[in-house]
């Protein structure tokens, strides 16, 4: 016979974040074909990124139950009370950098010249691009507005 009892609130995060890890493991994927730089040699990275994805994720939601505390209240060994950095606000802001290292090393950060927007905002952009305005440079900026009064294009 099983038993089903309520999740208790660590469950619930941890459940979560697996699946926030599978979004991000396909989302990533995806990425990565569309630009055509996915090959299976980038599994171990891939993993590697995933797991520090989980563990953000993890401490974000936990630090989002204490109502993101920036500080805490410490009391050393002497007996002193000491406002300190919320031990989660540590955690996720570390976190935080170890993904952005991570991506950067599988060429998915903004510093890669190749690297365009996929999905709904991409193809607003790219239609924006396209669009070409008749009256060539804008009208309303300031520059060419001074640059006509003066007569010229100097």
């Amino acid at each position: 016979m099983l038993v089903l009892g309520r999740k208790t609130k660590r469950q619930k995060i941890l459940d979560e974040a697996l699946e926030h890890k599978d979004f991000e493991r396909k989302r990533i994927e995806e990425i990565l074909k569309s630009l055509g730089k996915y090959t299976p040699a980038l599994h171990p990275l891939i993993e590697v990124y995933l797991d520090a994805c989980e563990v953000y994720h993890i401490k974000y939601l936990e630090w989002k139950d204490t109502g993101f505390k920036s500080t805490k209240q410490h009391t050393n060994k002497n007996g002193a009370r000491n406002e300190i950095k919320h031990p989660l606000a540590q955690q996720v802001e570390v976190w935080s950098e170890k993904k952005s290292k991570l991506l950067n090393q599988l060429g998915l950060d903004m510093k890669g010249k190749e690297l365009e927007f996929v999905g709904p905002l991409g193809s607003e952009l790219e239609k924006k691009k396209k669009e070409v305005k008749p009256d060539g440079p804008e009208t309303n900026n300031r520059l060419v507005q001074f640059r006509n009064k003066r007569g010229g294009n100097s």
